[in-house]
């Protein structure tokens, strides 16, 4: 089963596995890293280290990254070389709830490719949708 690794700027990453769990009970292999404001690229790193490290299990490790290009996110790109790791930007709950399924049907990188595009998908202006679905009737 591929290892997941949500991190966040601040406490989003917590919230949303939480969130998760309220949601679908255990999610087992999961870890999050917080990171806060004056934390250097080298604690960052280590702590995605140790993290991954933690629900690595032989089949990889996903890492959820809230922004591209911000610190969860070059910090966890910087240790692609080292481990069998992917790296999703844009986590949001969707997503998350979507990897506790698939996680045990998809190798890492179909995974990873998968999730992104879901994420994507579930994504949408619901008032928009719902004009929509009011003029249609």
């Amino acid at each position: 089963m591929v290892g997941l690794v949500v991190a966040s700027h601040g406490r989003l990453a917590d919230e949303l596995v939480a969130t998760a769990r309220q949601i679908v009970g255990d999610v087992p292999l999961i870890a999050t890293l917080s990171v806060e404001p004056g934390c250097s690229p080298e604690d960052i790193r280590a702590r995605i280290k140790d993290a991954v490290k933690s629900v690595e299990q032989g089949d990889g490790v996903l890492v959820f990254a809230d922004l591209i290009g911000g610190s969860p996110c070059t910090q966890s790109l910087s240790l692609c070389n080292q481990t069998r790791l992917e790296v999703v930007t844009g986590v949001n709950l969707p997503m998350l709830l979507k990897a506790n399924t698939l996680r045990h049907e998809l190798p890492l990188r179909d995974l990873a490719n998968e999730l992104a595009a879901y994420g994507q998908k579930n994504i949408a202006c619901a008032t928009e949708l719902m004009r929509a679905r009011s003029s249609a009737a």
